[in-house]
């Protein structure tokens, strides 16, 4: 959903991701496992939501995780429409458990790229300019669903970085495989809000380097209690994150799809 919301933004088709959310209408766990496992829903949102007249304004990076080693490769996309890029967002959204055949590329298994790297600030601080005209980033925002996460355990310099745990957006409800319309349709409502919130925060007065840092020190004492009493919905993908930072090889894991 994440690498689904990046391309919809870089290719301004944020109300095509909106439409295809709304019109899901899968209230169950069991009945999403059935769609996506028996029915190809993955595949079919992919065909739905991917068009031959995008263009990528934004660069778009994501994770893939290859088996053996455990090795993570970004890929970066930006641009005119590719059809390659399908076949490598496919393998950043693959769990096997969800497929009745493995997939593979060069010659490895594949496997969503959150088993490595599920909140991907680490190639925005070393690969953050593969482009030739790209300019140092001001500002890193990430949205996730880890409620112990904390970039500065992992990431120092001088890019300020807000990473908010999503969950907040519904008081930390464990319904996070309804996709309802009516329940999507909450979900957009309090995240516009949220997003007013936090951005009326970031960018009132002082926007300065120091400043912005400032102001997502009180965003994080203002979200701290509550991020401490909730568990993660990420759990487990934390845990294997840990093995995707030990095994990643800063000299092979970067790549731009043209």
């Amino acid at each position: 959903m994440g690498l689904f919301s990046a391309y919809a933004l870089s290719a301004n088709r944020l109300d095509r991701i909106e439409w295809i959310y709304r019109k899901m209408d899968i209230e169950s766990p069991v009945k999403l496992f059935w769609e996506v496992a028996a029915k190809g829903l993955m595949t079919k949102t992919l065909d739905e939501f991917m068009n031959i007249e995008d263009r990528l304004q934004i660069p778009v990076c994501f994770p893939v995780c290859y088996i053996p080693i455990f090795s993570t490769r970004y890929y970066w996309l930006r641009g005119e429409y590719n059809p390659i890029w399908k076949k490598y967002i496919k393998a950043a959204a693959y769990f096997p458990s969800l497929h009745l055949t493995p997939m593979f590329q060069r010659g490895r298994l594949v496997l969503d790229g959150g088993a490595v790297d599920n909140i991907p600030i680490y190639p925005l601080l070393n690969f953050c300019r593969p482009f030739a005209t790209e300019q140092p980033l001001d500002l890193i925002i990430a949205l996730h669903f880890d409620a112990r996460y904390d970039n500065r355990r992992y990431f120092f310099g001088e890019t300020p970085i807000l990473d908010l745990d999503v969950s907040i957006c519904n008081d930390f409800k464990k319904n996070h495989f309804d996709f309802s319309s009516e329940y999507v349709t909450e979900m957009l409502n309090s995240a516009e809000k949220y997003g007013e919130k936090i951005c009326a925060i970031l960018f009132d007065g002082d926007c300065s380097k120091e400043g912005i840092k400032r102001k997502i020190d009180t965003i994080f004492l203002m979200e701290h209690e509550q991020r401490e009493r909730n568990s993660s919905a990420d759990a487990l993908v934390s845990l294997l994150n840990v093995l995707g930072r030990t095994f990643r090889s800063k000299s092979d894991c970067n790549k731009k799809l043209f």
